[in-house]
This record gives structure tokens, C-alpha cells and sequence, in this order.
């Protein structure tokens, strides 16, 4: 017995490498919707990418003038024309590292959501399993409490137990018959909250089997960690472009004009083009770039912070089954203690020194122990899965 504890205990401990096989339980609604959140923010971070190139203006314009013999003149103008900078002291250079940036950023927090998210069901999943499990051992506990009020009931007419012996009997079977209700309305709950987030039939789809991955694999593949990086990139990228925007910039402009306002009747066209150096003096520059500055540090503080933040979570996530393996261990002892006491009960009654109903109250117990070493399992996955929730598939 002490050799299959440590054995589970080993399972549970060892890191397994590869890919986990958390499923995807979303519904097919669900999976498009971070499909299209995940194709608008690369649209969005493309079009900032872009953003440094100007618009090519094109207009047209129509005049009517009074003319001295009091008739009207019309001219017509049509224009085309582009005011372009083509250098911003590094302003260009960053601003398209800091789209970068934040595309990666917004990348990885639609990954951790959807992540979330799958955990959050898979969790419903777990927890709906178990409630089956705990169910089923109270249902145990109620045919034992019968058994025994039968008993007692017996023993208080033949005057071998006082009446408040029998009471707390029917006490302890009644509370165990209503937080079997409680289970039931639970269960259903559980049900409901699956269904919010998936199609799929929680009573046949098949659980995940997880494992402890390493602390190196959970801070390498940490999304929120990752975010967190990119995070403090666009920061710095931000900050700056912040700092570039009160520099120097040079801009190259061309314009066309076509046109019959100057000579009535034949249109003919101008052009004119060439370049501006311009440079703000705001007196909120200062201000502006410490702002910039101090986000940077803040997205920074952000990232040591999430490092601490993983290595709590997976010491907690460690030590938790570790009381698990515990528990599973004592569940298991107690096992083999109700087949030991099985198999003298049976012999008893062969004897008639015990009832059927002794037997079958200690094969009530011995299954209520088989159900707890199932019901540790699942509370084991359920550490587990608070890894896998933040942990790129």
C-alpha cells in the first residue's frame, strides 16, 4: 500500500513535456467569435502600421463668379496632391515597432482569453464529474443512515438504547437526504454553466488527462507573461515615439491643379511641390515624455511582478497535490480496511453472528472509499488545470 501511494505521488509529481491535451470544449459560436476578435485586431494593428503614410488628397471644385457684363462664370478645378513625412528624428522606425508590439500584445490576450475560457469549461466539466461522484456517495450514506434507523429502531423497542440515540439517527440521515437535494439542484447548475459555453454532452464527452508540467515549460509558455512582455515593448516603443514627436520632421509635398478659374474657357494645369522642416514647442512636452517614461517603468514593474505572481502559483498549484497525494493515501488505506472488514462481516453472517444488513452497510462503506480515491483525482485535475488555463497549447 505504501508502494502504490508513492507510485501516485510520482505520477503526480513528474513533469510531463509536449503538448497538453486540454481540449477545446467551446461552442462553434464561441471559437468564431475570438476568430473575428483575433482578425480585427490584425487589422487594426496593420492599419497602424501604416499610419505614417499619408492619404493622396483628391478634390474637385466647381465656382461660379459674377462677371462684369453681370453674366455668371464657371471654372472648374480639379486637384490632386500628398503631404508626406519622410523623416521623424526615428519616429517612423518606431511607430512601426510599437504596432508590432502591440499586435503581438493583443495577440497573446485574445490567446490567454480564449485559454480562459477553455479551462473555465473544462473546470464546469471537472466539477460536474465530481458532484456525480459526491452524489453517489451520498446516496450510499442515505441507504446506510436507513439501515441503521431500521437497527436502532429495533434496539430502542426492545429497550437496549435510549431515544435520543435514535434521534440523532434520524437527524444525521435527514441532513445527509437533504444535502443529497443539494447535490441534485447542483449538478444541475453545473449542467446549465456547460451549456452557456459549449454544445457538447458533459455526461459523454471525455475528461482531459493533465499533468504536472514543468515550472520551466509554465514560465516559458505563460501567456499572461508573455502579454506582460509585449506590453511593456509597446511601451517602450510608445514612450518613444512620444519623445520623437517634439524633434524635427521632414516633409516632402506635391500638389496638382487643373484648372479654368484663370483663363476662362481652356483649362491648364499647376503644379507646385517641395519639402517643410517643422519641429512643435509645446510647453507640455516635458510632461508628455515623463508620462510616456513612467508607463514604460510601470509595464515593466508589470512584467517582474507577473514573474513572482508564476512562481506562487505553480509553488501553490505543488502543494496542493501534495495534500492531495495524502488524502488519496488515506482514502486508499481505508480501503483496504472496509475489504478486510467486508470479507469478516461475510463470514460473520455465513456464521449467523451478523446480519445481511451488517454486510451491506460495510459494502456501502467500501464503495464510499473507491468513490473518494475518484473524487481526489478529479480535485487533483483541478490544480492542474489553473496551469493549463495560462499556458500556450
Amino acid at each position: 500500500m505504501k508502494k502504490l501511494s508513492i507510485l501516485f505521488s510520482l505520477m503526480a509529481l513528474s513533469p510531463v513535456w509536449g503538448q497538453s491535451n486540454l481540449q477545446n470544449y467551446l461552442s462553434d459560436e464561441k471559437n468564431l467569435m475570438f476568430d473575428f476578435q483575433r482578425q480585427q485586431s490584425d487589422v487594426q494593428a496593420g492599419k497602424l502600421q501604416n499610419s505614417w503614410i499619408s492619404p493622396v488628397t483628391l478634390s474637385y471644385q466647381k465656382d461660379w463668379k459674377p462677371q462684369a457684363d453681370g453674366k455668371m462664370h464657371a471654372s472648374d478645378a480639379f486637384s490632386i496632391g500628398i503631404d508626406q513625412p519622410i523623416f521623424k528624428s526615428g519616429g517612423i522606425y518606431f511607430g512601426i515597432k510599437y504596432a508590432q508590439a502591440l499586435r503581438g500584445a493583443n495577440a497573446k490576450e485574445i490567446a490567454l482569453q480564449k485559454r480562459q475560457l477553455i479551462a473555465q469549461a473544462a473546470e464546469i466539466l471537472f466539477a460536474y464529474r465530481k458532484t456525480k461522484l459526491q452524489l453517489q456517495k451520498l446516496k450510499l450514506l442515505v441507504k446506510n443512515g436507513t439501515i441503521a434507523i431500521k437497527r436502532q429502531e429495533e434496539m430502542y423497542k426492545a429497550g437496549l438504547v435510549e431515544s435520543s440515540v435514535l434521534d440523532q439517527t434520524i437527524l444525521a440521515h435527514n441532513r445527509d437526504t437533504v444535502s443529497k437535494l443539494d447535490l441534485e439542484l447542483a449538478l444541475r447548475q453545473l449542467r446549465a454553466n456547460f451549456a452557456f459555453l459549449s454544445d457538447k454532452n458533459p455526461d459523454k464527452i471525455r475528461l482531459p488527462k493533465l499533468h504536472l508540467i514543468s515550472l520551466d515549460r509554465y514560465r516559458k509558455k505563460n501567456l499572461k507573461l508573455a502579454a506582460e512582455k509585449l506590453h511593456a515593448e509597446e511601451k517602450r516603443y510608445g514612450a518613444k515615439m512620444i519623445w520623437t514627436k517634439y524633434l524635427p520632421t521632414v516633409t516632402a509635398y506635391a500638389h496638382y491643379r487643373y484648372t479654368d478659374e484663370y483663363t476662362p474657357g481652356k483649362m491648364k494645369g499647376f503644379k507646385n511641390y517641395g519639402f517643410r522642416i517643422s519641429m512643435p514647442l509645446s510647453i507640455n512636452a516635458p510632461a508628455d515624455i515623463e508620462a510616456s517614461r513612467l508607463g514604460y517603468l510601470l509595464a515593466q514593474a508589470k512584467v517582474r511582478d507577473q514573474r513572482k505572481v508564476i512562481l506562487a502559483e505553480y509553488a501553490l498549484v505543488r502543494a496542493s497535490l501534495k495534500i492531495l497525494d495524502r488524502k488519496y493515501a488515506l482514502a486508499k488505506r481505508d480501503e483496504a480496511l472496509y475489504r478486510r472488514l467486508v470479507k469478516s462481516t461475510r463470514d460473520l453472517v455465513k456464521a449467523g453472528q451478523k446480519t445481511s444488513a451488517d454486510l451491506q452497510t460495510m459494502r456501502n462503506s467500501l464503495a464510499m472509499k473507491k468513490l473518494d480515491k475518484r473524487i481526489y483525482y478529479l480535485e487533483k485535475q483541478l490544480q492542474l488545470l489553473k496551469l493549463y488555463a495560462k499556458v500556450a497549447r
